[in-house]
């Protein structure tokens, strides 16, 4: 009786820890598929951004033109024009490095994208800030 009692219970557990695993998997997998989609919605809100920083750029350079000014005159247009290529660069090189975590663990690619869509998230902040830096320079 007690051997009976013992292979219900080992079943018991083996089940229930089957279970219990299956449940964490599927719960790894969610979080994967809601980390993906933040990042990406993150990267299409960021390209818009980018797409305004670099109109800035463009009226920074033709108001350079426009103005005719001394190399004393243009050195902080310049130094925004180069805050505003290097946030520019930052996004070239995360599109260019980041891959869809098709083939890793969900352990693994949830770590992976957490630390992608941080580096987004300070991407982002770097053009919002340019954008803001590069606006304040332009005439009214």
């Amino acid at each position: 009786m007690k051997q009976f009692l013992l292979c219900i219970f080992a079943l018991m557990l083996t089940f229930g820890c089957n279970d219990q695993k299956k449940q964490v998997e599927t719960l790894q997998k969610k979080q994967v598929e809601t980390l993906q989609k933040e990042t990406e919605d993150l990267h299409d809100v960021a390209m818009k951004d980018m797409a305004e920083m670099n109109r800035v750029a463009r009226q920074i350079k033709e108001f350079m033109i426009s103005a005719s000014m001394t190399p004393e005159q243009s050195a902080t247009y310049t130094e925004t024009l180069t805050t505003i290529g290097n946030a520019e660069n930052d996004m070239m090189a995360w599109m260019a490095n980041y891959k869809a975590p098709t083939d890793m663990p969900a352990a693994e690619a949830i770590k992976y994208l957490e630390n992608q869509k941080n580096l987004l998230e300070q991407n982002h902040l770097a053009i919002q800030a340019a954008t803001e830096l590069g606006k304040k320079l332009l005439p009214e």
